[in-house]
């Protein structure tokens, strides 16, 4: 097939899509080699650099967005409420998620040492975190960052965030000292 028609099919899929699309999805969709859309989607992403809207890859997914640099008009002219500044506690949700992913709450609740259902459950209303079934326990669900999450920092590839060990290697842990003089009180 046409190197530029796969191309138009596929950004035209994608925006119909309104959603993240799986190569296979296109493959399936559109009956060629998963590595030929590959290849068109590597082509598509590198030839973007000036466009207002962009192709996300994450994780054998694809959606389409703004590009990030015109994040300020965007956000301005949405305004929506969803869009608002996210809570301390969301971001360190967020945090974990973005880390530890995939992540279960009771993992999430273990690092924080407070319920995260909430939490969340805003998180998953603002299409930032996605579940998914665990695979050794179909009982627990797993939490993990989307594409959306990507538009909501700005960045076009998830290698641009900041390694964790970096980001923590100063960081000095202390642990609350128990005097052992004091007694509990009688009642």
């Amino acid at each position: 097939m046409d190197t530029q028609k796969l191309k138009s099919q596929i950004l035209s899929i994608l925006f119909v899509a309104g959603k993240p699309v799986t190569i296979k999805e296109l493959s399936t969709a559109l009956e060629i080699d998963i590595n030929e859309i590959k290849q068109a989607v590597t082509e598509i992403v590198s030839n973007q650099t000036d466009l207002g809207i962009i192709m996300l890859a994450h994780n054998d997914k694809l959606q389409l967005a703004t590009n990030p640099d015109n994040s300020p008009v965007v956000k301005k002219f949405t305004s929506l409420e969803l869009r608002e500044k996210l809570t301390d506690a969301a971001l360190e949700v967020l945090a974990i998620v973005l880390y530890k992913q995939p992540v279960s709450r009771a993992e999430i609740e273990n690092i924080r040492g407070v319920n995260s259902q909430y939490t969340l459950r805003h998180l998953l209303i603002r299409g930032l975190v996605e579940r998914e079934p665990s695979s050794t326990d179909r009982r627990t669900m797993l939490y993990k960052t989307t594409l959306e999450f990507m538009q909501y920092l700005g960045i076009k590839d998830m290698k641009e965030l900041p390694d964790f060990e970096e980001l923590t290697k100063n960081i000095q842990l202390t642990t609350p000292s128990v005097d052992s003089a004091e007694t509990p009180l009688a009642v």
